[in-house]
């Protein structure tokens, strides 16, 4: 059964949060963080894809959190859902992904990890990924290059990429925001989405998430 908890006072400007994570240690762990969150107004807090169904139904939805058994193994589903378009957030059980989940379609627009799951890393996800910035924790890319690096699944292909360009990408791997990235290089933030379309461009990935799966495949990120 479906719970809906309202943040009091419920403002327009919050965010309307709707989840689906069934094991239950993660949940109860997901619903304290949510609770502590201060940009989130609303959670539904859904038990199967019918109450998922029904909470989209029922009106607005910024941010779809999905655990990552339920994305595997009802990606059909998934996919109408999507087409209403609230931003989708996945919660992994270990830093490593799985393939299917790179794999797509859809690509998330987010990743979290159940050991890091504290209020501020629940929030920096949320207003990340609303940005468009697809935040993947470190400890995930160091994963993925872990398991490309033992499996020799490297497919190297002519990437011409700028000075900048590389230092960005690398700041992409660690995870960094755009606001991190523009301190870090001491370039604006306008720039760095320049930088940052730029390479979505070259790489042929759809968003910040691939484009550094597409460049650890290709050799790109190394280390």
């Amino acid at each position: 059964m479906s719970q809906t908890l309202c943040h009091p006072p419920c403002q327009g400007d919050q965010l309307v949060v709707t989840t689906l994570v069934r094991n239950g240690t993660p949940r109860l762990g997901l619903r304290a963080v949510l609770s502590d969150a201060p940009s989130v107004g609303e959670v539904r807090h859904c038990g199967d894809w019918r109450e998922v169904e029904d909470a989209l139904g029922a009106g607005r939805v910024d941010v779809l959190l999905l655990h990552e058994d339920d994305y595997v193994r009802d990606r059909g589903v998934l996919a109408g859902v999507r087409r209403r378009r609230p931003k989708l957030l996945l919660l992994l059980s270990s830093d490593d992904v799985r393939e299917e989940i790179l794999a797509g379609p859809p690509v998330p627009d987010g990743f979290l990890v159940e050991d890091e799951l504290t209020a501020s890393a629940v929030e920096d996800a949320l207003q990340r990924t609303l940005a468009g910035e697809v935040p993947m924790p470190t400890s995930v890319t160091r994963g993925l290059l872990d398991r490309l690096r033992e499996s020799g699944q490297h497919r190297p292909r002519e990437v011409s990429l700028t000075a900048r360009e590389n230092e960005v990408l690398l700041l992409l791997a660690e995870g960094m925001s755009n606001k991190q990235i523009a301190r870090r290089l001491g370039i604006s933030s306008h720039g760095v989405k320049r930088i940052v379309a730029s390479l979505l461009l070259k790489l042929g990935a759809p968003n910040r998430t691939a484009a550094v799966v597409t460049a650890i495949q290709n050799g790109l990120i190394t280390c």
